[in-house]
């Protein structure tokens, strides 16, 4: 009797390979998940009717005190940011604040060495170079069609490439001892391996470098002019970091290398501030950039089985972009995940697994905000715990009591979103202990879309 062999299983071996494709072409794929995923959402959208009527906040002091805190979180943005007016910058310069977009690009110490602002090259025409915040140097704006952005035009979203940059121009800077006396160098941008993202590269008097005790000083630029490019003097690039050995005894200490860190953390920045000479007769454009999407969609926020996990669905009465801010008066409840038939999946701030940009504005009356780079570690109901990362020593010890906003997160989501509460944790000092206000049942909720086409 002859053995009849088994058939090819063809079915098998081609749905084994529509799903390696699918996981390594997401992107491919992904306007079929979203109907496929959004088609799932029509029963528990259809049944919405039975599911009670969206709320609204009843509280309308609390929605005023948010205005209120909103519009001082603005004031103090400003104030300290526009801090280098008269000072390091020329009086007569008017002043632009600009979000970030996004950053990008490894420079120094694998850190990211440009940013993406709200503004397009055409809105910053005739802006000067040298992008700062507060007193701070931070970088420069390059040119579209010249150097590194070579390839943008003039519509696209402005640069700004960072001063750890492989491409920055060196910087003339010094530092001051604890004798008085004035120590100059030249500062390039360090490898991707340093420890810190700037490099000491020349000094006037190696020796006396080599027998610096102390770490942690601030280093200030010193005017120098690059081509047509001009660093004013007294603008803060950072503090010190020295990397060597430690003096045995009597013996002093033996610095190697000198390394800066920058004084603000790239990934922590919300905004940054451009200057247009006064001699340019150009108006200054408006803080909202068509880049800048701040039009809101009404829209209804459903609980999902499992809410408590912070996954509820949206409702809207338009498209739904993904990284929108849903938003219920005033208060941020988190980011939506657009689907199919003007539906969306949306994640708590709670239950966010995703780096934030974050503002902080302390429980005082003249504190400045601080910008903050985190991540939710952990959560009980409605608290979360933030694990701080990146933040400078001189800002991570004025981390106290104050209210959280959402700082730029990308096109849908600006700065500005009242979180909620928030104090330093028990657990350790780079820890923010946050109390988000929850509600259950459905919501009545706006949406961050883009402008609609014209």
């Amino acid at each position: 009797m002859t053995k009849k062999s088994a058939a090819f299983p063809v079915g098998l071996y081609a749905m084994l390979l529509f799903a390696l494709v699918w996981l390594t072409l997401p992107r491919v794929f992904a306007p079929i998940e979203r109907w496929m995923v959004g088609s799932a959402c029509l029963v528990p959208r259809v049944a919405s009717a039975w599911f009670g009527e969206p709320a609204s906040a009843a509280d309308r002091s609390a929605l005023g005190r948010i205005r209120e805190l909103g519009d001082l979180l603005t004031a103090r943005v400003r104030q300290h940011d526009f801090a280098g007016a008269g000072i390091s910058m020329k009086a007569g310069d008017d002043k632009l604040l600009c979000g970030v977009l996004s950053v990008g690009r490894r420079g120094g110490a694998g850190q990211p060495s440009e940013l993406l602002l709200d503004h397009t090259y055409a809105e910053l025409a005739g802006c000067r170079e040298i992008v700062t915040k507060g007193g701070a140097l931070l970088g420069f704006l390059l040119k579209p069609g010249v150097g590194r952005a070579i390839d943008d035009t003039y519509d696209d979203p402005a640069r700004v490439m960072l001063c750890n940059h492989r491409d920055a121009p060196r910087l003339y800077a010094s530092l001051l001892n604890r004798d008085g006396s004035q120590l100059r160098f030249v500062i390039k941008p360090a490898a991707v391996v340093d420890p810190a993202p700037l490099r000491v590269d020349f000094w006037d008097d190696p020796y006396r470098a080599a027998q610096l005790r102390e770490t942690q000083q601030r280093v200030f630029t010193l005017p120098v002019t690059f081509g047509k490019q001009r660093v004013p003097g007294g603008l803060l690039v950072g503090r010190t970091r020295r990397w060597g050995y430690e003096g045995d005894g009597d013996e002093p200490p033996l610095t190697i290398g000198m390394f800066v860190t920058p004084a603000v953390e790239a990934r922590a920045l919300s905004h940054v501030v451009v200057w247009r000479s006064g001699d340019v007769r150009q108006p200054v454009v408006a803080a909202a950039s068509v880049l800048r999407s701040r039009r809101r969609a009404t829209a209804t926020v459903y609980d999902l089985p499992g809410a408590s996990h912070g996954r509820h669905l949206l409702v809207c009465t338009e498209s739904v972009p993904d990284g929108a801010a849903v938003v219920q008066d005033g208060l941020f409840l988190g980011t939506a995940r657009g689907l199919c038939l003007g539906t969306g999946l949306v994640t708590s701030f709670v239950a966010s697994r995703q780096a934030w940009t974050l503002l902080l504005l302390p429980d005082g009356d003249t504190e400045p905000p601080i910008e903050l780079h985190a991540r939710v570690e952990r959560t009980v109901d409605n608290v979360a715990w933030l694990k701080l990362t990146g933040v400078p020593l001189e800002q991570l010890a004025r981390v106290g009591r104050g209210y959280l906003f959402t700082g730029s997160n990308g096109q849908f989501c600006p700065a500005g979103l009242w979180i909620g509460l928030a104090e330093p944790a028990v657990e350790g000092f780079n820890v923010l202990k946050v109390t988000v206000p929850m509600e259950a049942g459905p919501r009545s909720a706006e949406v961050l879309v883009g402008e609609p086409p014209r």
